[in-house]
């Protein structure tokens, strides 16, 4: 099949299964206690923790953080407007590039938090870079499980970093994210589930940049996951990266029953869109939407086998759609007094 034939194939968007959303944790229980089937410990946040960051620590194998009354700021930029005389280290904002961070908790399960970020949206990228993630797990948290996080207008979103390796991230909602909405670049094992990633520069990063790190003997499942990406400004013009940030020494990639749409005509990232569907070793029941009404770039690599695709006015109709069901399917997770659907 040619270029132009597959770019014809589109279909219906297709409705795909949402998982129910967890119970939520019972109100009640106490800090440091043993849940229902003695797994663990048990912590209870809640209440407005603004810009003081909390952190969890060597805490006992399986210990469950209840967040889904507590909620947070995310801010990186000490001036709201960062530039190349003041870049964001200089000023006298608040900032708290981490508010939560998870160290050397094995098997722990985080649930619910809303993250309400400061990160500033319309400057450009380089000086806006001071490093800052709304959730951090590493040193040792293996196997975690993160699930209904409401974040936005974030650095990135979730970073999984040294030794978090088998992580899942399941049922949370990531918006305007100013660079990834997660942030893999320690290339461990892990599974994101059933999420939306709605307005991102970049959707899942796995580049080790100039470090030396090989996770070619890794897997990286994507499943149910909804990416948006959209254009910030970067280097002077407005764009976005891949959804996936691939490189060579990337994990392979399982991606199933997911969507990604590209916003921008001049998005950056053809290199990592076409390593990303090298590191393909299993794809089904996928989407890929271009959004723009101008036509494909003919240096776009096209998907390959378990990928559909929409272009233009077809493309946002089913995103919307998408989006809308996700959204409705997820009353669990945690909104903004300012938001609406």
């Amino acid at each position: 099949m040619d270029r132009r034939s597959f770019i014809r194939v589109a279909g219906l968007c297709p409705v795909f299964p949402l998982l129910p959303q967890p119970a939520r944790a019972r109100s009640q229980s106490m800090p440091d206690q043993s849940d229902a089937n003695g797994k663990g410990a048990r912590i209870v946040l809640s209440g407005e923790y603004g810009y003081k960051p909390w952190v969890a620590r060597d805490l006992p194998m399986g210990a469950t953080i209840d967040a889904q009354h507590a909620s947070f700021i995310v801010s990186n930029s000490r001036n709201s407007d960062p530039g190349l005389v003041l870049s964001c280290e200089v000023g006298t904002l608040p900032t708290n590039s981490y508010p939560v961070v998870i160290r050397n908790c094995p098997g722990v399960r985080f649930i619910g938090g809303r993250f309400d970020g400061q990160v500033p949206l319309t400057s450009d990228w380089r000086p806006t870079y001071c490093n800052s993630a709304a959730l951090l797990v590493r040193d040792g948290t293996t196997g975690a499980t993160i699930e209904g996080v409401r974040a936005r207008r974030c650095w990135d979103g979730i970073r999984f970093a040294n030794r978090a390796d088998g992580f899942r991230l399941k049922g949370s909602w990531l918006s305007e994210i100013r660079d990834d909405a997660v942030e893999n670049d320690y290339l461990l094992s892990g599974a994101i589930e059933d999420c939306l990633f709605d307005g991102c520069f970049s959707g899942i990063s796995l580049d080790p940049a100039s470090n030396n790190r090989d996770g070619m003997d890794q897997t990286v499942a994507i499943d149910r996951t909804l990416i948006r990406m959209q254009p910030y400004l970067a280097k002077g013009e407005f764009t976005h990266q891949a959804p996936i940030k691939a490189t060579e020494v990337s994990p392979s990639l399982k991606i199933t029953g997911s969507i990604f749409a590209l916003a921008s005509a001049k998005m950056r990232g053809f290199p990592r869109l076409r390593r990303t569907w090298q590191k393909l070793i299993e794809s089904r029941d996928n989407m890929l939407l271009w959004l723009p009404d101008e036509p494909i770039p003919s240096e776009l690599p096209l998907p390959p086998p378990g990928f559909g695709l929409m272009t233009g006015a077809d493309a946002r109709a089913c995103w919307a759609a998408a989006r809308r069901r996700w959204v409705a399917s997820h009353p669990g997770v945690s909104r903004f007094p300012d938001e609406t659907p």
